[in-house]
């Protein structure tokens, strides 16, 4: 009973500074790593591919 609660911004700072650790956070980098290694080059194949397609209408392909 003889907590006190801290509430606010400076129980979220407290919270991050007391729960996140490098080894925690690389690990959640690393979980993520193959997520954007896959959407990266989709990404750049749909925006190209989007390019090539209004283009070719108006028989103007730019790259």
């Amino acid at each position: 009973m003889g907590e006190t609660t801290v509430t606010g911004m400076e129980a979220v700072i407290s919270a991050l500074t007391t729960g996140l650790t490098p080894a925690v956070f690389f690990d959640v980098v690393a979980d993520i790593v193959p997520f954007i290694v896959l959407i990266v080059p989709i990404a750049l194949g749909v925006y190209f591919l989007r390019k090539l397609i209004k283009g070719a209408g108006k028989a103007k392909v730019r790259f």
